[in-house]
């Protein structure tokens, strides 16, 4: 079975949209507002881009690039 092709840079393209976004056109609460949401799809995309999609370790449920500093704990 060949594994799909997952591609990480779109969610690094709306990242820096938002980013730009909030960063130069935006004033005040809303753009607090539109940084935090890019702030969270930063993380989002860095978590889709490190994530494995080996099979034997997506049977086996060793999700390391979501458990993080918890260890095995999830």
């Amino acid at each position: 079975m060949s594994p799909r092709r997952r591609h990480a840079w779109p969610g690094f393209a709306v990242f820096g949209a938002l980013a730009i976004l909030g960063l130069f056109l935006l004033r005040g609460a809303a753009a607090g507002a539109v940084l935090f949401v890019a702030m969270l799809v930063f993380i989002f995309a860095c978590i889709n881009a490190l994530r494995s999609e080996d099979p034997a370790s997506v049977a086996h449920n060793q999700r390391s690039g979501l458990s993080g500093w918890f260890g095995g704990w999830f």
